[in-house]
């Protein structure tokens, strides 16, 4: 049950993310979005009476309807909070988008999400029997979107769709693929062309963090962590030193699960990341070839760390035995004041602590061994949207990308009327069914990051809510606002309160390195051994770390995983980022 508010808190708050860019500094444009040319059209041909053309409008509405073949999936648990008389293929937000681009969604087929959805949209690629626009991803995690799209640019059944982007996007479009030097179109093209229009979503904010029990720091008079050495060295004092004042020694500085490597909560990542090592992830070496992190030499050194701080007692003494719910009881329970883990932990695990404890307060810091803080991440482009080869008007996907970012960042006054309206009728809990175009939207990759800024820059007075999207101004003033008044009046506004102005705000004030996995997909022998070699890795390091073997027993692992599948995995990874293009 633990886990599954966990799942459902983030959920939660991901939605209200997806609206919370602050777009002030883009435009919703329209008025230069034409191609390379520059004019835009504006000027007439010297020596001839020939009227200018027209500059092609991002949001143009189609003079006739535009009649565009989709696929979806339906979700029963979804269904249940549409409004009444709201389905999916007849609701208010279809309507929007007709009134607005007089694009009609005509349904090819649908299917209920999960295994029947997937099976039949893998099938269609099979047949070639491709809707006119779709959202192109994985759904079995065994390959990568870019090598979906690849194989469709190889077997001729996409558009390419480089001049009527430069045509039609809008400045609103442009400035967010900007932001990332124009990366993730360059992740869609092949030979030059573009193919798909890629996804581009909030990214840094997912960067590991390190949760504190700030009053334990105040009463023993410490300062907050930066560094690997001074974690150790605040552990070390939360177990000697009695923080919770029972007269017991029955605390421990840092909570710590079986599944460590996993970034979630209650991990060991950020200190293994401080080293700039990512021991689950696939990263480029200095030669620029594909490596597994898990086996570099260099990860001894965490290693070491943690087996240091297990031999004197700063680690639960039983985290091989419990998994993040378990581990985080000692959380709950009051016993731990430390934890490693992401910026909602504030909902999750820290919550239970924070209601058993009125005096437990958690603050969020990073962690670093050289003022920068390092992570792996998978690359922000997981989806393309794409166009049927041979469709009629393979603009309308780019009017789409427009649209639908303009919506997600709350860029027509009628969606935010709108949802008022079924705030007052239905309540928060009510929607409208969502359109069955394929919605497609992207976002800066620190949009949260960005919104946290404004939120203290309105609180020292430098901004004020009139510079919040909608998205933003429901965190603020639902949440921020009334706990800055009262602290720690309502539990609830103090959780979300810690997650945004302690944990993104750690985050948003570092300097980050982020590189990215660089594989996603797998190959025959990655599927049939990686799963085992990855449980090696985890017997290993947690034998290391427990002190039932030696930290040069980490070589002796590093050669058994090369000979057991390893290297035979490396090289069709390598083999396989090379086809792709990577």
């Amino acid at each position: 049950m633990k886990k599954l508010r966990a799942g459902l808190a983030l959920t939660a708050a991901l939605l209200v993310l997806s609206a919370c860019s602050n777009a002030n500094n883009g435009g919703s444009g329209g008025t230069n979005a034409g191609g390379a040319g520059g004019s835009g059209g504006n000027t007439q041909e010297a020596g001839t009476n020939k009227e200018p053309e027209a500059a092609p409008d991002p949001f143009g509405k189609y003079a006739e309807t535009l009649e565009l073949s989709v696929i979806y999936d339906r979700n029963p648990e979804s269904e249940k909070s549409f409004i009444p008389g709201s389905t999916y293929e007849s609701n208010w937000t279809n309507d929007f988008w007709l009134d607005k681009l007089n694009i009609k969604p005509v349904v090819k087929w649908s299917a209920p999400s999960g295994d029947q959805f997937n099976q039949k949209y893998n099938l269609m690629f099979a047949s070639n029997d491709l809707p006119d626009v779709f959202i192109l991803k994985s759904t079995d995690n065994k390959q990568s979107a870019r090598s979906m799209l690849k194989r469709l640019v190889d077997a001729d059944m996409v558009e390419d769709l480089t001049d009527v982007y430069a045509k039609y996007a809008s400045d609103e479009v442009k400035d967010y693929y900007q932001t990332f030097d124009n990366k993730a179109l360059d992740y869609a093209a092949f030979d030059g062309k573009m193919y798909g229009l890629p996804s581009q979503g909030d990214t840094y904010a997912n960067v590991q963090i390190l949760w504190v029990r700030q009053d334990w720091l105040d009463k023993l008079g410490l300062q907050p962590p930066k560094t690997v050495d001074d974690l150790v060295a605040v552990a070390r004092s939360f177990k000697e030193k009695d923080p919770d004042g029972n007269g017991k020694a029955d605390t421990i500085g840092l909570a710590m699960q079986n599944q460590f490597m996993d970034p979630a909560f209650t991990d060991a990542v950020s200190i293994f990341n401080a080293y700039q090592l990512f021991p689950k992830n696939w990263v480029k070496d200095d030669e620029g070839k594909v490596v597994w992190g898990g086996i570099q030499a260099e990860t001894k050194k965490p290693l070491q760390v943690l087996a240091d701080m297990y031999k004197e007692g700063l680690l639960d003494s039983e985290f091989a035995l419990k998994d993040g719910n378990k581990e985080a009881e000692m959380i709950t329970s009051g016993k731990a004041g430390m934890q490693i883990g992401s910026w909602w932990n504030g909902s999750y695990p820290l919550t239970f602590n924070i209601d058993n404890d009125p005096k437990a307060d958690w603050k969020a810091y990073t962690l670093t061994t050289d003022n920068t803080i390092h992570a792996v991440m998978d690359f922000p482009t997981n989806q393309f949207l794409v166009v049927k080869k041979g469709f009629k008007n393979p603009e309308a996907a780019v009017k789409i990308l427009n649209f639908g970012t303009k919506v997600s960042h709350s860029g027509y006054q009628e969606t935010v009327d709108r949802r008022n309206e079924l705030d007052t009728q239905y309540g928060r809990d009510k929607v409208d069914a969502p359109t069955i175009i394929p919605n497609f939207g992207i976002a800066y990759l620190d949009t949260t990051l960005r919104s946290v800024k404004l939120f203290e820059d309105i609180f020292a007075g430098k901004a004020t809510v009139d510079d919040l999207t909608v998205g933003e101004r429901q965190i603020f003033e639902g949440s921020l606002q009334p706990n800055h008044d009262n602290p720690r009046k309502d539990p609830g506004k103090y959780k979300d309160y810690i997650n945004w102005m302690s944990a993104l705000s750690a985050i948003a004030h570092s300097k980050l390195d982020i590189q990215w996995n660089a594989f996603n997909g797998s190959t025959p022998t990655y599927d049939a051994k990686m799963g085992s070699l990855m449980d090696k890795q985890l017997t290993a390091f947690t034998k290391i770390i427990m002190g039932k073997e030696p930290i040069a027993y980490f070589d002796t692992f590093v050669k058994e995983w090369k000979a057991q599948g390893g290297d035979q995995i490396t090289q069709e990874v390598n083999d396989a980022v090379a086809k792709e293009g990577g």
